[in-house]
């Protein structure tokens, strides 16, 4: 008996169900991982949170493992784009403006607190308790955007993207950053109690004294 093949239009429902429940998995695991962390996560409870088969972790991602890869690759995505850091790298705009925008988009995600998605408690997570697929996450993700934005820094500079000084500014630029991303609510507070996460204050905060601090280093240099 012949076999009638279906047509384009009559597969592509299929194939569009397939990319929705690939979506739903990431969206559950993302907020699964953010809660308990990797190692308690299970592939059951995300699967029943994205009203999926239990096979479909291991269907659409090869195992826990890959997925918890895909989250935390779309985290830090979501948090600053690779797309957008390249472009900027790459635009003929001036680099102060280009560093501040780069500030502008972390600092959003900083103000926001305690009512940040899963994308930023997921990331938090993995700096504090590493996995094994944190080196993924530096060769997709990471060193590439760090790569622009020392691109961006040593324009500013007048220095080469390569040069010592670079990195160290560079290093100068994310600590404060990795600093309230990471510190605990209460811990801050008692900290730094007069601290005050407005976004438009902040922003112009951290441009002031990184500006500052990299036309002294230049100066040195």
């Amino acid at each position: 008996m012949k076999k009638v093949r279906k047509s384009q239009a009559q597969r592509e429902p299929v194939r569009q169900d397939g990319l929705a429940t690939r979506q739903q998995l990431l969206e559950a695991a993302g907020e699964v991982f953010a809660e308990q962390g990797y190692a308690r996560a299970t592939s059951k409870e995300i699967c029943a949170r994205a009203k999926a088969n239990v096979a479909a972790v291991n269907y659409h991602f090869g195992s826990k493992e890959g997925l918890y890869a895909a989250v935390l690759e779309q985290a830090h995505s979501r948090l600053v784009s690779l797309e957008a850091m390249a472009a900027a790298a790459r635009s003929r705009i001036d680099p102060r403006l280009k560093l501040r925008m780069f500030i502008e988009r972390v600092v959003a995600e900083i103000a926001k607190g305690e009512r940040s998605g899963w994308e930023l408690r997921v990331l938090t997570r993995e700096v504090l308790s590493r996995s094994p697929m944190m080196q993924g996450l530096v060769e997709s993700q990471i060193a590439p955007k760090a790569k622009h934005l020392r691109s961006i820094i040593g324009e500013i500079m007048g220095l080469s993207p390569d040069d010592p000084a670079v990195s160290r500014c560079l290093v100068s630029i994310m600590g404060p950053f990795l600093m309230l991303f990471i510190v605990d609510h209460s811990i801050r507070k008692k900290v730094a109690p007069k601290l005050e996460l407005d976004l438009d204050m902040l922003t112009e905060h951290f441009v002031t004294f990184v500006l500052a601090g990299m036309q002294a280093v230049a100066k040195k240099r």
